[in-house]
């Protein structure tokens, strides 16, 4: 049986499927794909925005900016107060296409779980 898998890093450049090559690449079991983002700016000149397609080709996110969180030196830093949370249902053998495009120069650090049911 499936167990939980994390897949977490750090964006500084745009990146069209950031799934590809990972453990979540396919999801192992049915179970829930949780997604937690956050940039290091998002302002006019740095931003970052994503997209996420499901397996079923539904785009429940598509070029929505990605918050950041206003302070200097916090790459890599995840706040719950102000991070983008979306948690979604996923069948097994299910591929999410998950993009960020990065506007500037911007950091986003990321945060996939999944857990089966």
């Amino acid at each position: 049986m499936a167990g939980i898998i994390v897949v977490s890093g750090q964006i500084t450049a745009t990146t069209a499927d950031i799934l590809q090559g990972t453990r979540l690449q396919t999801v192992p079991a049915n179970g829930s794909l949780s997604f937690e983002m956050q940039a290091a700016d998002a302002d006019a000149t740095n931003s970052a925005t994503v997209s996420i397609q499901l397996p079923d080709g539904s785009t429940p996110l598509n070029g929505a900016l990605v918050p950041g969180n206003g302070t200097a030196g916090s790459a890599g830093v995840i706040d719950d107060r102000l991070a983008l949370k979306l948690r979604f249902r996923i069948g097994q053998g299910g591929h999410c296409v998950f993009g960020i495009t990065e506007t500037g120069t911007t950091t986003v650090t990321y945060r996939i779980v999944f857990r089966p049911f």
